[in-house]
């Protein structure tokens, strides 16, 4: 508890608005199941701290551990951080469940799905965002061009796996060789490379806008 706090304070301005949200699309889902006498959402719950996980670990990275000290950890930090990635823009995916709203509830449900799916994706954008601001001091501006697409396309692949194949981030332990085989498989399927060019080029072109936004604000 006493390192959530003060993960929580190293970064308060941002962390205070995702709090804010986050409880702003609880008491959303609560509504929503006194309306319907349903929790079937409640899955975005899950999935929403899920979406967390990767932001906790880029955080722990920037606050806890250096590069020099203790490169093991890192390494073991950053590939947490690199397989639990992908759930934090998977949740723009729940979008799906939209068509199973009832009519009367429909718009409501839109404001619910995109709520977690807002928070989840901005949780992505700024962990992708703390990769690169930790890498920056130890690697060329040329391998940082060059990694951070091909972190967003393994998010796509990882949706792909999550999305379609039904996979999560726990089957790397509880099924791993089925998971890769499916992997692999996923890299000769044109339909998996397309889902994951189309998702990958989506969340680069979202975190390029929020550095050209942030690099107009610094001067």
């Amino acid at each position: 508890m006493h390192l959530i706090i003060k993960l929580f304070n190293n970064n308060r301005k941002i962390n205070s608005i995702l709090l804010l949200f986050t409880a702003y699309s609880l008491i959303l889902l609560v509504i929503r199941a006194k309306l319907t006498d349903s929790i079937y959402l409640f899955f975005l719950v899950w999935n929403l701290f899920l979406a967390f996980i990767p932001y906790f670990f880029i955080s722990y990275l920037k606050n806890q551990i250096t590069l020099q000290k203790s490169k093991f950890k890192t390494l073991l930090v950053l590939f947490s951080w690199l397989l639990f990635l992908p759930n934090s823009f998977y949740i723009l995916t729940d979008l799906i469940h939209l068509s199973q709203s009832n009519n009367h509830l429909v718009w409501f449900d839109l404001v619910v799905f995109s709520s977690y799916a807002l928070i989840g994706f901005t949780i992505g954008i700024i962990s992708i965002i703390e990769f690169e601001n930790i890498i920056a001091n130890y690697t060329s501006p040329l391998f940082i061009r060059l990694i951070i697409p091909s972190i967003c396309f393994l998010c796509g692949i990882g949706i792909y796996l999550g999305r379609i194949l039904r996979y999560n981030s726990w089957d790397i332990l509880s099924n791993p060789t089925e998971l890769f085989q499916d992997m692999m498989s996923s890299l000769l399927s044109t339909h998996a490379l397309l889902f994951s060019f189309y998702f990958g080029i989506y969340i680069y072109l979202f975190y390029s806008l929020k550095k050209i936004y942030s690099t107009i604000n610094s001067f």
